[in-house]
């Protein structure tokens, strides 16, 4: 059997197999989420809010004020109301939803990249993903309701969708669905912003060029506005003002451009070994994620290989690249708080990071292809 025809029977498999995990650890489905609570945790508030579209409408009647200052998973309210529609209120629903998740996940995201892999590579690349998202997403963040769960299902289809976009210039289709499926993203974690812009600006550069167009980048901005409208028309309905706050807010923010370079240095170091995956100088109670620095350790080597080769990143790298910095480089200067969860932030990222370190791999299998 050949070993793209391996991994397309695993990829296949996977979801069904994850579902099957989220079942088995589901039973007897008791809902461990209640609400109200006195002091509520992110999920509490997803709940609430989510029940309130359940019973009250589209624009959250319980949430009167615009959707900046809390926990910012805009478009996760709708996704957990829908599912409670459907299947009833309790959370182990969503949790069964969410671990189906985790394995379409997987499995989308090797569908975006195993093109550009050799068939070696991908089944290693899908193999190592699956692995990183058992331990890191099913384990810690897939039993809860948080909005990271549902950013992991959008992911791979922004990806699949710009890859396709950037490998044909003549698509209309697949760049604006891109633009709307980057703006769900940030709807559900707006931490994402920045490599929203980055990957925009990186796309109008490339339009740039003289035998260039701007279609594409006008088309993935088009969808984008379409995407993130959805957040302006509910606060306009429930506030009489139309806003994007969950974007532009910045009450959360930690400001490096107010600090002495004590402070920074005092700040920003501890912060960059967590998100390294060296741990205990931010969180001593936290053990180290070993699997975290050998991920960042190939990301940042594979452009160095490169240069050594006198090779250029190809196009899609480039854009792979600017959507992971973009992510990294906010979540590092900019969120108060890495640490929540599990370090919930950096894992959201790292399946993407992973993706150079098959780029590594040789190449001799690629006449297998």
């Amino acid at each position: 059997m050949k070993v793209q025809t391996v991994a397309a029977v695993v990829a296949a498999v996977l979801p069904l197999a994850f579902l099957a995990l989220g079942v088995r650890r589901a039973y007897p489905f008791l809902d461990d989420v209640p609400v109200p609570v006195g002091s509520p945790d992110d999920w509490h508030t997803y709940k609430e809010l989510a029940l309130s579209v359940v019973h009250g409408g589209l624009s959250i009647p319980a949430l009167t004020t615009t959707y900046a200052n809390i926990p910012h998973g805009f478009l996760y309210i709708y996704f957990l109301a829908l599912i409670f529609a459907v299947f009833g209120v309790n959370s182990t629903y969503v949790y069964v939803v969410q671990s189906l998740i985790v394995g379409l996940s997987i499995s989308l995201t090797y569908v975006a990249v195993r093109k550009r892999l050799t068939p070696a590579g991908g089944l290693a690349f899908l193999v190592a993903l699956t692995g990183l998202m058992y331990v890191d997403v099913f384990r810690h963040l897939t039993f809860k309701l948080l909005s990271e769960n549902l950013y992991l299902l959008l992911c791979p289809v922004f990806l699949l969708l710009l890859f396709r976009s950037i490998d044909d210039e003549r698509r209309r289709v697949e760049p604006l669905l891109a633009g709307v499926t980057l703006g769900l993203i940030l709807l559900a974690r707006p931490n994402f912003t920045l490599s929203a812009a980055m990957v925009t600006a990186g796309l109008c550069i490339y339009a740039s060029r003289p035998a260039g167009n701007y279609r594409l980048p006008a088309l993935l901005l088009a969808g984008a506005v379409i995407g993130i409208s959805g957040v302006v028309v509910r606060n306009y309905t429930a506030t009489g003002r139309p806003s994007i706050d969950i974007v532009t807010s910045t009450s959360d923010w930690l400001k490096p451009w107010t600090m002495s370079p004590a402070q920074f240095v005092k700040t920003y170091v501890p912060r960059s070994l967590f998100v390294f995956g060296w741990t205990g100088p931010m969180a001593p109670s936290y053990r180290a994620r070993p699997h975290w620095m050998i991920i960042w350790m190939l990301w940042a080597a594979y452009p160095i290989v490169k240069l050594v080769r006198h090779e250029r990143l190809e196009l899609w790298e480039v854009f792979l690249y600017l959507y992971v910095a973009g992510y990294i480089g906010a979540v590092l200067f900019i969120p108060m708080d890495i640490t929540s969860y599990g370090g919930r932030m950096v894992v959201a990222i790292l399946p993407l990071a992973l993706v150079p370190a098959f780029q590594l791999l040789p190449r001799r299998y690629d006449a297998a292809r």
